[in-house]
């Protein structure tokens, strides 16, 4: 990955043989996340060794700033997920009593008179849209529920590979066109993962639905695992910085992702769906860091 960055970094740039300099910019891990170019094109080895020295220290200073900026993003998600949490306890309690007895009242009315006449066609319509969105704001209920309880559940030693065959079977019921296929390749040898089987589940589903709609049911989607060596969790606490760690890709040929969609893609209750209720990402990246993991920035298209 090294490499295939420089030389994407080297296309971009051209020849700076004439006067200039690349320095990496490593995360604490070892991780590669940037590049240092300082050129000067109007005399050769227009850079000393001395200067070359200090320019490094800068890279290694930038490196530092980066990384502090990426613990303070995640300070900051996990406060705002501490005060959602909050909310939510009082929230289920609140809307989920009257949202049970506007449900309730609505199937009494939806039963079949006792004198044997028939509701109103248009009355008959009406409950039925009452009960559909009762069910619709439920859902919101629980999802802001489950989106504070990241960090809870089985925390077991994880066959990823099987959990994520499992997942794939109930989830060959939800396709209906054979324009829709599915790529699995899983890594052989992966290393046990600790966590929540079922909330590692949870964050398949989520991505393997939101790849079939984003294509509207007609595309590949491949799922992968693989593991990536020497670059553990970025963040403390979270285990040894240079473990390697178990990647899970999930990918479609849907239109891609904007820019400016992707930098709010990860916020509770951003959403592009017209019924969506933007939890669902930001579910499964809060599993996913509770577990000591991270994601990897997806691809899109402007």
């Amino acid at each position: 990955d090294m490499a295939d960055a420089i030389l994407s970094a080297g296309a971009v740039l051209g020849s700076l043989a004439e006067g200039g300099v690349v320095l990496p910019i490593y995360a604490e891990n070892n991780e590669l996340i940037g590049l240092l170019v300082v050129a000067d094109d109007r005399v050769r080895d227009a850079f000393s060794p001395e200067e070359v020295t200090l320019l490094a220290t800068l890279a290694t200073q930038v490196g530092v700033v980066i990384q502090n900026s990426r613990l303070y993003q995640h300070m900051k998600e996990r406060d705002r997920l501490a005060v959602l949490g909050q909310m939510a306890a009082g929230l289920a309690h609140e809307i989920r009593n009257p949202l049970g007895a506007i449900k309730g009242a609505a199937q009494l009315l939806a039963e079949p008179n006792p004198e044997g006449k028939e509701m109103d066609p248009g009355a008959q319509e009406f409950i039925g849209i009452i009960l559909e969105e009762v069910e619709r704001l439920d859902r919101v209920v629980g999802s802001v529920l489950d989106l504070a309880r990241t960090n809870q559940g089985s925390v077991v030693a994880t066959d990823v590979n099987a959990v994520l065959r499992r997942t794939l079977q109930v989830l060959s019921a939800e396709r209906s066109s054979r324009d829709l296929t599915v790529d699995v390749e899983l890594e052989p040898k992966l290393p046990r993962v600790v966590m929540d089987p079922e909330q590692l589940r949870q964050v398949v589903m989520n991505l393997y639905r939101n790849a079939a709609q984003a294509m509207l049911g007609r595309g590949k989607i491949t799922i992968k695992t693989r593991i990536r060596p020497g670059s553990g969790s970025a963040l403390p606490g979270m285990g040894a910085q240079n473990e390697p760690y178990v990647e899970i890709v999930v990918a479609d040929t849907g239109p891609g992702i904007s820019q400016k969609v992707l930098k709010n893609l990860f916020l509770p209750f951003f959403t592009t769906k017209e019924k969506g209720t933007g939890l669902g990402l930001a579910i499964s990246q809060g599993i996913a860091q509770a577990a000591g993991g991270r994601r990897r920035e997806c691809a899109y298209f402007p």
